[in-house]
């Protein structure tokens, strides 16, 4: 996980009775429970640390499923600032298809709108099963807009709902990106603290 992320949750291994904590299930076909050939999954087929990692399976031609995720914002950003999304991905969607992580910034009625990162094909480390597989890295990134107080974060098995294939992802940061000024101070008095160490070695 990236330093400053701030998701609840991110590596999918606080789980109660199966469900990752912090994360719900929904979509029109995704059965109960989840993780019992359905839709919605947990899996422990491949991941990126430690064990789990959080998948939508879809063999179905006649609904979808997803997981989502919300955090109230207050705190956290504001508005304007970028807010950088970084995860792992494995993905083998069938030909035609798509399936997406979904981010929206809600006001407090609840609205906002789609910002859909859209997978389709086979992942770069795609190795025909997902045991097999490895996964990809994925970096996003959104501005903060106005009225927004809660982010939501989706997986979901498709647009049309007769998509059909995978989707996996591990490690999901979401953090404020620092401003160019913050980073170039940052690298200032980091020079001058090497200097300052630089000259303490060389007065002794």
């Amino acid at each position: 996980l990236l330093p400053g992320n701030f998701w609840v949750n991110s590596t999918f291994e606080s789980l109660t009775a199966g469900m990752p904590d912090g994360w719900t299930y929904g979509g029109s076909d995704y059965g109960l429970p989840p993780g019992t050939g359905t839709i919605d999954q947990v899996t422990t087929l491949n991941s990126v640390s430690p064990t789990h990692s959080l998948a939508v399976i879809d063999n179905s031609t006649t609904g979808y499923g997803e997981w989502y995720s919300d955090v109230a914002i207050a705190g956290l950003a504001n508005v304007g600032d970028t807010i950088g999304f970084h995860w792992h991905e494995i993905y083998s969607i069938a030909s035609g298809n798509e399936m997406r992580v979904d981010v929206r910034f809600l006001d407090a009625f609840g609205n906002g709108g789609d910002n859909n990162f859209v997978v389709s094909g086979n992942s770069a480390g795609w190795g025909g099963t997902l045991a097999n597989s490895t996964f990809s890295v994925r970096n996003q990134q959104l501005v903060v807009p106005a009225g927004a107080v809660t982010l939501r974060i989706a997986l979901a098995s498709g647009g049309p709902e007769n998509g059909t294939g995978q989707y996996i992802i591990d490690d999901l940061s979401a953090r404020v990106v620092p401003e160019p000024s913050t980073i170039a101070l940052l690298s200032v008095s980091g020079l001058v603290g090497l200097s300052v160490l630089r000259r303490r070695k060389i007065a002794r």
